[in-house]
């Protein structure tokens, strides 16, 4: 149960990384017209800022890679700022990688009915019915989400 837990916070922490990066993504394509992406593009060559797109969970997987061409102007609207919302796309990799994790847990989850965690004090702790219920629940969207 303590990995699974850990594993979920490391799973958080990383979904959440691109939206608490400040850094500045410059694109530049090199004299053999490779385009690269980087913090910081070398010197002499013409680069242009590019704004990371942000991934909303409520966007099903496979439409997440259309997002990438869409304009501007087609994106959903922000009804608290009427201003249009951004899209992070993931990789196919990313995707098939947390599909395989949710279904990971969602095994664990389902075949462990008596699931244990350890209290603040270090105490191991049984985790009642409704909680491991709502962890099933949870994984089981995690599923639907990145796998289908």
């Amino acid at each position: 149960m303590r990995h699974i837990i850990a594993a979920l916070a490391c799973s958080i922490a990383l979904a959440s990384a691109p939206l608490m990066a400040d850094t500045t993504i410059h694109k530049w394509v090199d004299a053999n017209g490779v385009t690269h992406f980087g913090a910081e593009p070398p010197k002499n060559v013409k680069a242009e800022e590019v704004k990371p797109r942000i991934y909303s969970p409520s966007t099903p997987a496979s439409t997440s890679e259309k997002a990438v061409e869409t304009k501007v102007e087609d994106k959903p609207k922000d009804a608290t700022t009427d201003k249009p919302k951004e899209m992070l796309t993931i990789s196919a990799e990313q995707i098939a990688a947390q599909c395989k994790d949710a279904q990971s847990r969602l095994q664990q989850l389902e075949s462990s009915p008596r699931l244990m965690t350890r209290t603040a004090d270090g105490q191991m702790q049984r985790v009642p019915e409704e909680e491991r219920q709502k962890m099933i629940e949870a994984e089981r969207v995690r599923v639907k989400e990145y796998c289908e």
